[in-house]
């Protein structure tokens, strides 16, 4: 069921629309001006609603669901899965204190904070992280929300077609962000664990098919990828129907 593929991964651990095709010109950009680009495709919007399909790996374990996702800036982000395309089965709600999942069916629950998961403190991992993954934008540890004025503590890598940009935070912790050199957009953050006495951690967040949403590029499908548990997990949100 729905509910033992997530308490899998928390074992492991423990408007408008229309498709975005525009490029911009970059070429003689300073990595500034492109740190600031890479900004102003944020989301303006501070809430999302949408019908979503959930795709879900765990080792062998496979599952499928429909559901819905509603996310309101800086106070929650709610996952709710149905079962025979109406009734609700499980619900996953994440706010500023707690990670909360709701197995409806079975009648069981699991409350936890973030830093109670071995990972997610390795990591410094925390609410505003998880939300920067769900809306497509840069984040750092123990930053709530990226600005201007935090642009210097990224560094720069140029390709011919894409743009790193990294954040280390010490020896065993960094991140990364892989940028399209065309327009900007962010099309993946990663997040990099060396842990101690144990293997490396990555986690992988995706994101492709972007649409325009509110006059701002967002993407209808993102990809999560686990690597380094003793379990692969890997997770697929595509959103239709959507609405600010």
């Amino acid at each position: 069921m729905v509910l033992t593929v997530v308490l899998g991964l928390m074992m492991v651990s423990c408007g408008s629309k229309k498709t975005v095709t525009k490029d911009v010109d970059m070429s003689g950009f300073s990595e500034t001006a492109y740190l600031r680009g890479v900004l102003d495709n944020a989301p303006e919007f501070d809430e999302f609603s949408a019908k979503m399909r959930l795709a879900l790996s765990l080792g062998d374990e496979n599952i499928s669901v429909g559901g819905s996702v509603k996310m309101k800036k800086d106070e929650a982000i709610q996952l709710s899965l149905v079962a025979v395309g109406i009734v609700e089965a499980a619900r996953i709600e994440l706010t500023p204190k707690r990670l909360l999942i709701l197995d409806r069916i079975g009648r069981r629950y699991v409350e936890v904070k973030y830093d109670e998961l071995p990972f997610f403190k390795q990591s410094k991992i925390d609410f505003y992280t998880l939300q920067a993954l769900f809306w497509n934008e840069l984040f750092l540890p123990g930053v709530k929300r990226v600005a201007k004025k935090d642009i210097h503590d990224f560094g720069f890598t140029r390709g011919e077609s894409h743009v790193i940009l990294t954040a280390e935070k010490g020896k065993r912790l960094s991140f990364s962000f892989l940028t399209a050199l065309a327009n900007g957009l962010l099309e993946e953050s990663r997040i990099h664990v060396s842990a101690k006495q144990e293997n490396d951690y990555q986690v992988n967040w995706n994101y492709r098919d972007f649409l325009t949403l509110d006059g701002k590029p967002f993407p209808s499908t993102m990809n999560l990828s686990w690597e380094g548990a003793e379990k692969p997990l890997k997770a697929s949100f595509t959103f239709s129907r959507w609405d600010t």
